[in-house]
């Protein structure tokens, strides 16, 4: 059994050694030993505890399980018990042989025979996605995890169907776990290494929108080239597409908002937060969650104001038309004043004849209430202030008295 054990574990670690330097160096050593007919279990043992390439633990039996067999191998006097054959073997089978102690690329392989599978992953919520990965990489060692990841992304680069798509939510899994290994692979081999490649840049973006944590530390020339494959995702998006698909410049800038910080995404994306923006302002998986990030806000709401009231009829009636669907999302993130403005901007927008502004104008912005709501708190605080912005679109601010004295019997009534 001890041999059987000892053989097991070289075998694994020549596995280990095709993609762990420090593994493929113990193997060679110990190789060497075992063509001399050298004693090598010792040095074995050591190195496997000095490297971390098994925990202390297993290490500790391994020695124990060493000592009893010399003690039975050699004329010690020790007659070994049948307790004790039953501790080696029961030990030696459930804790080493049965087990990846070291891992092997078997289990990578085993997974990715599968991925074809039609039904490897029956629904496509990134958080079942993540459960099935975690559960199939559960006795794969942390050192294989860069044959795995290179060997599912090849997958995904080179195949279609359900492989390719498996292949995709089986990165965006790995990359969901957020487990430190993980990304560090993840981003060495996929981001870092493939991020000038357009063949990857849907991948690329999918896993940052399942971790945008993924972007912390990455190397300046590296940050650009996601500059640029953001940007270009921003311009090919169609208006249709769904703002909350992992692939969509909304939900990978919302992730890495999410994940590393408004100063981060202000100081790495500005210029792609302003192309979004202008592209679609209302974009709910991202205002939705933009709340408390004064930065960001203040962007939006450069582009938000300009639109809002803008001379152009197409720009301005379009945001008049499609504010009412945000309402909701939109008000949590804006101050009274900041809401005010807003109002001030669509009410600019029906002055020069858009329609869709004279629509929300006409019916003092009832189908916007909860914005409404918080400008005119602003608007009875600071009268002067705000009737005089009133006065520079209209001459007489004549509207502005009238929403005040409307909103005050509204709340009366």
């Amino acid at each position: 059994t001890y041999l059987a054990l000892f053989d097991d574990i070289v075998k694994k670690l020549g596995e280990l050694g095709k993609v762990n330097k420090k593994a493929k160096k113990i193997y060679d050593e110990a190789q060497n030993k075992i063509n001399e007919q050298d004693v090598y279990e010792n040095y074995l043992i050591e190195q496997l505890a000095s490297n971390s390439l098994i925990p202390k633990l297993d290490t500790n039996f391994l020695d124990i399980l060493r000592q009893l067999r010399n003690k039975s191998a050699h004329p010690s006097g020790h007659r070994a018990s049948a307790e004790e054959a039953r501790f080696i073997f029961y030990e030696s089978i459930n804790r080493f042989l049965s087990k990846p102690i070291l891992t092997t690329t078997q289990l990578v392989d085993d997974i990715l025979a599968r991925l074809n599978d039609q039904h490897f992953f029956p629904s496509s919520s990134i958080n079942k996605i993540a459960d099935i990965v975690k559960k199939e990489i559960l006795n794969i060692h942390h050192e294989t995890f860069p044959y795995l990841i290179n060997k599912v992304l090849e997958k995904y680069l080179n195949s279609n169907s359900d492989l390719k798509r498996n292949s995709g939510f089986f990165l965006n899994g790995l990359a969901h776990l957020k487990d430190d290994q993980l990304s560090i692979c993840l981003k060495k081999y996929v981001i870092d290494i493939k991020c000038s490649d357009s063949k990857c840049s849907s991948i690329i973006l999918q896993i940052i929108s399942a971790n945008g944590s993924l972007l912390s530390n990455l190397e300046p020339v590296t940050f650009d080239r996601l500059k640029a494959v953001i940007s270009d995702s921003i311009e090919n998006v169609k208006p249709s597409d769904d703002d909350s698909a992992f692939s969509h410049p909304s939900a990978v800038l919302n992730s890495i908002l999410q994940d590393c910080g408004e100063d981060l995404i202000v100081s790495q994306f500005k210029e792609q937060l302003i192309q979004l923006f202008r592209k679609n302002i209302f974009s709910i998986s991202f205002i939705s969650r933009m709340s408390g990030n004064e930065k960001v806000i203040k962007l939006y709401l450069e582009e938000a104001y300009r639109k809002a009231g803008s001379n152009d009829f197409n720009t301005a009636n379009n945001f008049s038309e499609n504010i009412t669907g945000v309402d909701n999302y939109l008000f949590e993130s804006l101050t009274g004043e900041q809401a005010s403005e807003l109002i001030i901007n669509i009410y600019k927008a029906a002055e020069y004849g858009a329609w869709r502004a004279e629509s929300l104008k006409s019916s003092e912005f009832s189908s916007i209430p909860k914005i409404k709501g918080i400008a005119i708190g602003y608007m009875r605080s600071n009268k002067v202030d705000v009737r005089s912005k009133f006065e520079q679109v209209d001459g007489n601010g004549e509207y502005f008295d009238n929403l005040i004295k409307s909103e005050s019997l509204n709340a009366i009534s």
